[in-house]
């Protein structure tokens, strides 16, 4: 029978940012239809939301699902659910193995959810309802953060068309669909009204936004639009095609003083060989030309990219070229990742494959080596003043922010001591030190209560 007074619901997201998004939107779905979603204790359904992408992250999902398979045991929950892109990814599979999961969904289906858990308490929903859709517009609208939140992600289009051969995005997320300019400035303003200061543009790779319907150049336009919107004070990319970075897209960053200069460009690898067989469509002198066009157009840009280490047929010399580019670059953020072997991609019959000694060594090294060009450049900025955007206020003082030179979740924080305002507030700040990945900071005038700047 369905609870009285609604169904409590408990919901754990994995993986990306993106996901993050989905579990918004699904908490708003299910609050509308009379669901009461709880953060602990016990719920009457715990959804997981997870990733597929690599072997790592299906570990984990894994995990999680089998450790609330046995909550549901001991009756801390009444139904499980699975969500996101693996109960996409192996649909034919997953309801085999897991008999303890009593749904199965994936990123297009959540519209559906509410009348699915309602169905299932009464013994008529189907097992797995996964549907080849994007979430509409519409959904979006329906999106719930934590109230004060000061930054959020802003998903601008699902799937993505690249097609890169050690990639099982197109399989789980579908072909690019780009969301309407109109939809995206909505949610933008509403994520304005509930806190947020700074907006994240998060996608598979946003400058693709708009190629689906045969339009041109059409992210730099969006993102002026949502610049344009009061009460925004920062504006990320995130997630850049290295060869579709153009001038409109440099000038835009030039100009626009609400966008921080820092950009997330995945190259993946700098060898020629390697980069055409993973199906990447620039060279690695189109890398170097694009850094240096940065750079010099854009002083003071913070660049953060990934590599692929150990993609199959990576030899010893194309390894070294891939250590060489990470010295001579000197990205400011750079993350790492050993090749993960994944069923239906063209990567997954290639040879020779690397043995995975040989791709956690490689790894290695290159963390290394981005380890001390990062703890360079955070002992440069000893000294500099720093517009910081403050997420979190703790005792006596401190607390926990951003620059615009740092994405969240990913590039560390700055911690601030002396800090007398409120949390969602930006402060001017002196770096005084560094600890890894993090910046120490005190605000510059410290006897005065920042402000929310709009």
């Amino acid at each position: 029978m369905i609870p009285r007074k609604g169904p409590t619901v408990r919901i754990l997201t994995l993986g990306c940012a993106k996901n993050t998004v989905d579990t918004e939107v699904m908490t708003g779905l299910l609050a509308e239809e009379g669901c009461r979603v709880v953060a602990g204790g016990r719920a009457d359904v715990a959804i997981v939301n997870t990733c597929g992408f690599i072997r790592d992250a299906k570990e984990e999902s894994i995990g999680e699902i089998l450790a609330w398979g046995q909550a549901k045991e001991r009756g801390r929950i009444r139904r499980l659910v699975v969500a996101g892109c693996m109960a996409t990814r192996y649909r034919d599979h997953l309801p085999k193995l897991l008999p303890e999961v009593d749904l199965f969904i994936g990123p297009g289906d959540l519209p559906a959810l509410p009348g699915l858990i309602r169905k299932m308490f009464e013994g008529e929903a189907p097992r797995t309802h996964i549907v080849e859709a994007a979430l509409g517009d519409k959904a979006y609208r329906s999106r719930v953060s934590v109230e004060g939140i000061a930054s959020a992600f802003l998903k601008i289009l699902e799937g993505c068309d690249n097609r890169c051969s050690y990639c099982a995005i197109p399989m789980i997320r579908g072909p690019l669909r780009s969301r309407s300019k109109e939809s995206i400035l909505a949610e933008a303003r509403l994520l304005v009204r509930r806190g947020a200061r700074e907006v994240n543009l998060i996608g598979q790779d946003i400058t693709s936004y708009g190629a689906d319907r045969g339009e041109k150049r059409a992210l730099a336009p969006l993102v002026r639009e949502i610049c344009a919107i009061r009460g925004i004070r920062w504006v990320r990319l995130l997630y850049l095609y290295p060869g579709r970075i153009d001038d409109s897209l440099i000038d835009l960053l030039a100009t626009e003083k609400k966008i921080c200069r820092y950009l997330d460009i995945p190259v993946q690898h700098i060898d020629a060989g390697v980069l055409a067989r993973m199906g990447r469509r620039y060279t690695p002198d189109d890398v170097g030309e694009l850094v240096s066009r940065l750079r010099e157009r854009l002083p003071g840009i913070f660049l953060r990219t990934s590599l692929i280490v150990g993609f199959p047929g990576e030899t010893a010399k194309a390894f070294d070229r891939l250590l060489r580019f990470v010295h001579e670059t000197r990205w400011d953020y750079l993350g790492a990742f050993p090749y993960s072997l994944e069923e239906g991609t063209p990567a997954h019959s290639m040879r020779p494959q690397v043995p995975e000694a040989v791709k956690r060594e490689r790894v290695r090294r290159v963390q290394d080596v981005q380890a001390d060009i990062l703890a360079a450049r955070n002992a440069a900025m000893i000294g500099e003043k720093v517009e910081v955007l403050v997420e979190k206020t703790l005792a006596r003082g401190c607390a926990v922010g951003r620059h615009r030179g740092q994405a969240p979740e990913v590039d560390g924080t700055v911690r601030l001591t002396g800090y007398a305002g409120p949390a969602g507030s930006f402060c001017r700040a002196r770096v005084t030190g560094t600890r890894e990945w993090d910046l120490f900071a005190k605000p510059v005038d410290s006897g005065t209560t920042p402000v929310i700047l709009t």
